[in-house]
């Protein structure tokens, strides 16, 4: 049994596709057929069944998965060991994040603080975190974390910095523009500028609107910074975080705190777990908890 084949196996499970895996490692079909077979006769189970033109895990794929998984994670865990023990620790860091303009203070800080490091930021939407935190294309994710209590936590860990209220933005001309607090149903007449449904964040907002009991009037879609503007130009009003709202640029927008439903936006950490952290994500990590402790 070789790394190689295993290296193999990890993207072809990812993947499900000979041709298009073979593509992407740079060999032939044949080749990566016949170092799958060879892995297949070592173990004496077959990994992979067919289905249509594309291949997925066996039961016997599924479970082997999970400790190739494990092996090249303690793998690199050992190379970050002796690379920080040697003081040659990689000053990269991949950051997966959600809406990146709202973590401003918290790059600023950071670039400050370690300037020697490179921020790689990335951004994702919804759950694609945990696949790419898996797959090692991001070290450590910073953004939304509801519900990740409900998720499979044998793979990954997370840290929760913040609860954040969810707000009204309305235009300072709005007849609700001197409101303190709002309950939704409230606003089930009023027009609403919403970002695109596959938003985390909307999604998020899509339940808050479920829980009022009412479906919203959209007269607008828009993305984040736009939406701002559009509230700001009086074409409607949007739900947000109060993070969000505070970030807005126009002077001539409120916000209302939202009582009910009362949720509460999740922002934290996750990473893989039993990853050892570079020097560069502990910096990073102590970064976030020392920014939202003083906030």
């Amino acid at each position: 049994m070789e790394l190689l084949q295993l290296k193999y196996f990890l993207l072809l499970s990812k993947v499900q596709h000979v041709s298009k895996t073979a593509e992407m490692l740079n060999i032939s079909q044949p080749s990566l057929s016949s170092t799958m077979k060879k892995l297949e006769e070592e173990l004496g189970v077959p990994l992979f069944t067919r289905k249509g033109r594309s291949i997925e895990l066996s039961e016997y794929g599924r479970a082997y998965r999970d400790y190739i998984e494990e092996a090249f994670l303690a793998i690199e865990n050992g190379r970050r060991t002796i690379d920080a023990m040697r003081g040659e620790s990689d000053n990269r860091l991949n950051l997966g994040v959600l809406s990146p303009y709202i973590w401003t203070e918290i790059f600023s800080a950071f670039q400050t603080k370690c300037p020697e490091v490179r921020l790689n930021r990335y951004s994702v939407e919804g759950s694609h975190f945990i696949g790419d935190l898996l797959d090692g294309k991001i070290d450590l994710y910073l953004g939304a974390i509801n519900g990740i209590e409900d998720m499979d936590q044998s793979k990954t860990a997370y840290k929760t910095l913040y609860d954040d209220d969810m707000v009204l933005l309305v235009n300072e001309n709005h007849p609700l523009a001197g409101r303190k607090t709002i309950d939704l149903c409230e606003c089930a007449n009023e027009s609403f500028i919403n970002l695109d449904d596959e938003t985390s964040l909307q999604q998020f907002i899509n339940q808050l609107f479920e829980q009022a009991g009412f479906e919203p009037k959209v007269v607008m879609v828009c993305d984040y910074t736009l939406r701002d503007q559009m509230v700001s130009e009086n074409h409607g009003i949007m739900v947000t975080t109060r993070l969000s709202a505070i970030k807005c640029e126009y002077k001539n927008v409120r916000y209302i705190t939202i009582t009910n439903p009362p949720a509460k936006r999740k922002l934290g950490f996750v990473w893989r777990k039993n990853a050892v952290f570079t020097p560069a994500m502990k910096n990073f990590y102590d970064c976030g908890i020392e920014f939202y402790e003083k906030l």
